[in-house]
């Protein structure tokens, strides 16, 4: 009957196979050039003997199973903390239109709206889907009340305000598709003004 001793050993040494054979497949090495690498010496990256393709896997496999929790942790963690530096990027950027709207300069503005529709675009990348606060760019833009209405049905809903056209027309313009419910949030001297693009 094997002692205690023994089957630590053996148990040290397959723990060694199962981090070491799944190190290599985050290395995206195939099952045949593992099994050629373990061969090799340790000090030029092998264990020092040879393990068949079928051992290999299931090591990897073992390895794979014990840490899956920690990497479904850290993926959350990391997405998390993206969804915050986005979140964070996107309040700047309104800050920076709204900033540049009140000051009258239209370069910054526009500047600030290409920022702000990048950072939108990067969320949905992250997330495998459209966030539904993204700009679609499905209007095509044509003066400055479609750029405006576009901008101020993300503002919505983003929480935020609505901002004037550069034209100062005295409307605030919004995108057809924008919420009633959202506009219905807005103050009554604005939302008395508020057309949206398209109507007469």
């Amino acid at each position: 009957m094997p002692r205690n001793t023994d089957r630590e050993v053996v148990a040290a040494k397959v723990a060694i196979e199962e981090e070491w054979a799944y190190d290599r497949r985050v290395e995206r090495l195939s099952w045949r050039q593992m099994r050629d690498r373990s061969a090799l010496p340790i000090e030029e990256g092998g264990l020092g003997y040879l393990l068949g393709i079928a051992t290999l896997q299931a090591r990897a496999g073992a390895y794979f199973e014990q840490i899956r929790g920690t990497l479904r942790v850290g993926v959350d963690e990391r997405r998390a903390r993206q969804e915050g530096e986005i979140d964070e990027l996107i309040r700047l950027a309104i800050g920076d239109i709204r900033a540049a709207r009140a000051a009258g300069d239209v370069k910054a503005s526009a500047d600030a709206e290409l920022r702000l529709l990048r950072y939108q675009e990067r969320e949905a990348k992250i997330f495998g889907t459209d966030a539904p606060t993204k700009i679609e760019a499905t209007v095509d833009v044509v003066d400055d009340r479609s750029v405006t209405a576009e901008l101020n049905s993300s503002l919505l809903s983003l929480g935020g305000g609505v901002l004037p056209v550069v034209s100062d027309d005295g409307f605030f313009w919004v995108d057809t598709r924008t919420s009633q419910a959202l506009i219905d949030e807005l103050p009554t001297e604005i939302r008395e003004r508020v057309k949206r693009l398209g109507s007469h």
